[in-house]
């Protein structure tokens, strides 16, 4: 009896075993789930002791045992331990992968992925001693791969170029611990420093096909030039504008001769253009003469603005007028540099011309009165003085007639002089006359 009620002991036992292994090895139903449960403490009425901060969860090793020894070796590992507070609902918990005995990968509670680092900073860490490095990898044979590093001093390379790895392959783009990004460079002097041997260039390319490029490049003797007008490349874009080492600009030339210049085979132009609707516009072109006009006064270009000033290729200025006529009347006007239609309003002229100071000198030829009042009587007019129809005719010179007009007021006064003269005598006769008068009636 007693054997029997051993035996069946034996095999409920086996078969309770049986049933854990079956349960820990066989996970089915609608939400399969395995769970590592940490036990601080176990006992027949099955009751836990709670978790705190710091404790492992779970720490699941894949290992094998090594001919000679009789120790169980650990291949690889994962583990995960609580990192914060224990809350009544939750807690945080980070999750780490070993290979070895070397830490490779770590999920933090906050989401952040760090390679090699048990504490990574941000949501993606790459973390090593000497070189850490992030690769991309074409898994063909003689394919081009890319490498994205921390270099020497905390400078950030980005190297590529050939079916190579590390020294392998060539430093592209570097962005330095001061915050300079270098292309074709390992030591950007400034903020962005392009470098190549024989013509750095920066492109802008539309993608399209049929659109038009630009680039701006370094040429031979240090000028920067930006090129562009097609859909091509290099040689195959024009020159459009061009910045000298002398610092000259040019647009429309590679060969500037002063610090600004445009040029264009037919009629260079500087346009000063408003956007909105209704906006005058203003032009500055020169024409096949050489003569620069100025343009505007409308909403418009070319010849919809209006000339508003010309200066001619001998440096004679008109405003208002495209006319600058070389005579008036009887007059020579070639001299003239300056040509106003309408009315010219400023607040002082100043004329450098002679002066009548020669009316003062001894031996000025003063005419009489009735030399004058005869010429008067003949000429209407003035002895020396423009005519009306000479005036009409050829127009006034300002300094010619200022000093006519300054000459007969100095005239006027010799001629009032000499009459107050002739006053004061005629005063001291009458006096004589008069006490000769007194007398005689006594």
């Amino acid at each position: 009896m007693k054997s029997n009620l051993l035996t069946l002991l034996v095999l409920v036992a086996l078969l309770a075993l049986q049933s854990v292994s079956l349960f820990a090895q066989n996970y089915s139903g609608v939400k399969p789930i395995q769970d590592f449960h940490r036990h601080n403490g176990y006992d027949p009425t099955y009751t836990y002791s709670p978790v705190n901060e710091g404790d492992t969860l779970a720490w699941v090793r894949f290992r094998g045992r090594v001919t000679g020894t009789e120790y169980w070796h650990t291949g690889a590992n994962i583990m995960s331990w609580i990192t914060g507070p224990v809350t009544n609902n939750t807690f945080p918990a980070n999750m780490v992968f070993r290979t070895g005995d070397r830490m490779r990968m770590t999920i933090r509670d906050n989401g952040n992925v760090g390679v090699n680092t048990f504490l990574p900073e941000q949501l993606f860490t790459v973390s090593h001693p000497d070189l850490p490095v992030i690769r991309f990898d074409r898994s063909n044979g003689g394919e081009r791969d890319f490498e994205l590093f921390n270099g020497v001093n905390g400078n950030l390379f980005w190297r590529g170029g050939a079916d190579g790895t590390g020294p392998g392959l060539t430093n592209f783009m570097v962005l330095t611990y001061q915050g300079r990004l270098g292309l074709g460079t390992d030591t950007p002097d400034q903020l962005m420093t392009i470098s190549a041997p024989t013509a750095p260039v920066f492109r802008f390319d539309q993608a399209g096909a049929g659109e038009r490029d630009f680039e701006l490049y370094t040429g031979t003797g240090g000028n920067l030039f930006f090129r562009g007008g097609a859909n091509n490349t290099g040689p195959g874009l024009t020159n459009l504008m061009v910045l000298t080492y002398q610092g000259r600009l040019g647009l429309g030339t590679d060969t500037p001769d002063q610090q600004f210049t445009v040029s264009n085979a037919t009629n260079p132009v500087q346009r000063f253009e408003r956007i909105g609707s209704d906006g005058m516009d203003m032009e500055l072109s020169l024409e096949d003469d050489g003569t620069l006009f100025w343009r505007g006064g409308a909403d418009d270009t070319g010849g919809g603005l209006n000339n508003l000033m010309m200066l001619t290729g001998t440096g004679k200025l008109a405003i208002g007028t495209t006319s600058t006529p070389t005579s008036l009347g009887a007059s020579d006007l070639t001299p003239y540099t300056l040509f106003a239609a309408g009315g010219i309003l400023t607040e002082e002229v100043r004329v450098r011309t002679g002066w009548a100071d020669h009316v003062f000198a001894h031996d000025y030829p003063l005419q009489g009165l009735n030399e004058v009042a005869n010429y008067i009587e003949e000429n209407c007019k003035l002895p020396d003085m423009p005519s009306t129809e000479e005036v009409e005719a050829n127009g006034l010179e300002i300094g010619e007639i200022t000093v006519k007009q300054q000459e007969k007021i100095e005239e006027l006064f010799l001629h009032m002089i000499e009459m107050d003269k002739e006053l004061k005598a005629l005063k001291q006769e009458n006096e004589a006359l008069k006490a000769r008068l007194e007398q005689l009636e006594k």
